[in-house]
């Protein structure tokens, strides 16, 4: 279940479902409870977001569900359509009386073989000819609005130098010269960091102070990006208060978000938002002192050693530095969670 560990509970009358603070992790099926529990027996993740508009006729909606098998299995959406849990167009929307499912579709999601996204547009049924659209916006009869945009990240490089202590070679041979000493050898190392770009109706600023030295706990998948885990650092969430104004004239609040992020591909070196240190230091000791207990001395031009938890040495020999298997220490760092910030 990593990708959608929080599925979002209810937010509206109406069964919306969304992410975000104050949402209940059984609900994610409220909607369409029968096809919800044939995912569970079928090991499938589900996720229910919808978006809703007042229109003359009342509340109508869009459902959106995604399934994620996460098998890798290659399947044709039509499969997944054609399930008999699968709402059909003409059926009823769930708790809207009088709104009509208007418009199906499913897709591979992002090209992954096993993940899909399905689109449920209902509506009320319009008198007038041509009145309404299929066309998926939020807008009034399907016209885009700024909730409409993607999700998108602007990612910069950043390079660091970092020493090489082997050469690239299969022999992997160490960069040393004939007495052992290392040469200075260096390689670029690149890191992305993004800026990531959404529109959502609404945000808590309060959740800005929360949302920092963050690492995904799981698998984040959002747009048309799938991130591994542990591999992407949050580092701020920013909302700010947006209007537009719809195809009646009336203006409508949402927020424009933007949100920091650093992605290290090969992880962050992190168990549980932590970091596990070889226990050394710089050592100074009394001549003639058996014990070899540090003293609090000028440490200037020491080298480390390997040190015990009373902070003696190691090896218990002022001439042998290091030992085979030293002690460690853990530092936590980083808060480690499921990243459900993005209500898209």
């Amino acid at each position: 279940m990593g990708n959608f560990d929080n599925y979002g509970g209810l937010t509206s009358q109406t069964g919306s479902v969304g992410g975000g603070s104050g949402t209940y992790a059984g609900d994610r099926g409220i909607l369409f409870p029968e096809f919800d529990q044939w995912a569970r027996v079928n090991d499938a993740i589900l996720k229910t977001t919808t978006r809703a508009r007042m229109t003359d006729d009342g509340i109508e909606e869009t459902i959106t569900i995604d399934i994620d098998f996460n098998d890798n299995l290659w399947r044709p959406a039509s499969t997944i359509l054609a399930n008999q849990y699968i709402p059909k167009k003409g059926d009823s929307h769930p708790t809207i009386s009088g709104c009509i499912l208007d418009d199906v579709s499913l897709t591979h999601y992002n090209n992954q073989p096993d993940h899909f996204r399905g689109t449920f547009s209902y509506k009320f049924p319009r008198a007038e000819a041509g009145g309404g659209s299929s066309s998926g916006g939020s807008g009034a009869n399907g016209a885009l609005t700024p909730l409409d945009a993607p999700f998108l990240i602007n990612f910069t490089p950043v390079i660091t130098r970092i020493p090489l202590d082997n050469d690239l070679s299969p022999l992997k041979q160490p960069i040393i010269n004939p007495n052992g000493e290392p040469y200075d050898i260096k390689i670029n190392k690149v890191r992305l960091d993004g800026v990531c770009k959404w529109n959502q109706f609404d945000w808590d600023q309060t959740d800005s102070e929360k949302l920092t030295n963050i690492i995904n706990k799981d698998t984040w998948t959002v747009g048309d990006y799938k991130f591994s885990k542990e591999t992407v650092l949050l580092n701020y969430v920013v909302g700010n208060l947006k209007f537009y104004t719809d195809e009646e004239g009336r203006r409508v609040k949402y927020y424009e978000m933007e949100a920091g992020i650093s992605v290290d591909n090969n992880g962050w070196g992190v168990s549980n938002g932590g970091i596990e240190i070889t226990q050394q230091g710089s050592f100074y000791y009394n001549q003639g002192d058996k014990k070899l207990v540090k003293q609090p001395r000028d440490r200037s031009g020491n080298i480390n050693y390997h040190l015990n938890d009373d902070g003696t040495l190691a090896s218990g020999n002022v001439n042998q530095p290091t030992v085979e298997n030293p002690s460690t220490q853990f530092f936590k760092i980083y808060n480690t969670s499921v990243f459900n910030f993005v209500d898209i």
